[in-house]
């Protein structure tokens, strides 16, 4: 008997984070999937409630769920390779893409049409999401090597019903189909979105 069911095996075939910078009205403008999944990867989901206690017991001020908060840690690896959108890239050339793409993109804009978008295949989560840091880390015993830390705040779910989320994740089987073909790194992410919408950005 198999240890996990055959959809999650499916899904778990898929270990890529993609980030989608957006503009309202022109879509995706930079577009990174890390092809080195990363090292460490935290999600904490809080929740908006504080307990008083009193002399007569707890008293419980429930204001729902908070926002999730999300760390990812990890290099961009070293040698060549082909990314998910069809460019060749070392591991310098990956890092600086991600940082100055899609934080640097989003961080130094004053544009308030500009819209930073996490899709986590793996998991089957997406998100709207906002940046809070972003660290570099080197150090001399392996000075070819980037590594990163990310943090940032999950402000709008797009799986959920309501939420706004892009017109071309209209289903969680839509999702999965997308985050397979990077996964598999079978063809440009641009082409596919393209496809499964049936009209260009």
């Amino acid at each position: 008997m198999a240890l996990v069911s055959r959809s999650t095996l499916e899904l778990k075939r898929v270990y890529r984070h993609t980030f989608d910078l957006k503009k309202q009205g022109q879509g995706t403008i930079a577009m990174h999937t890390l092809v080195v999944n990363p090292e460490d990867f935290t999600q904490t989901e809080p929740a908006r409630v504080n307990v008083t206690e009193t002399l007569g017991g707890a008293y419980v001020t429930d204001f729902g769920k908070g926002l999730p908060v999300v760390t990812i840690t990890g290099t961009t690896g070293y040698r060549q390779r082909t990314t998910a959108e069809g460019k060749l890239m070392d591991g310098f050339e990956a890092f600086i893409d991600f940082r100055n793409k899609i934080y640097r993109g989003l961080i130094e804009s004053s544009d308030p049409s500009l819209a930073l978008y996490w899709y986590n295949w793996e998991d089957n989560e997406f998100y709207e999401i906002q940046p809070t840091e972003f660290r570099l880390q080197r150090n001399r015993e392996q000075p070819l090597l980037y590594r990163y830390e990310l943090k940032f705040t999950c402000i709008n779910r797009l799986n959920s019903a309501k939420s706004e989320k892009p017109d071309y994740l209209d289903t969680t089987d839509t999702m999965v189909s997308l985050g397979r073909a990077i996964g598999l790194a079978i063809s440009n992410v641009s082409e596919i979105l393209t496809t499964l919408t049936g009209r260009s950005e």
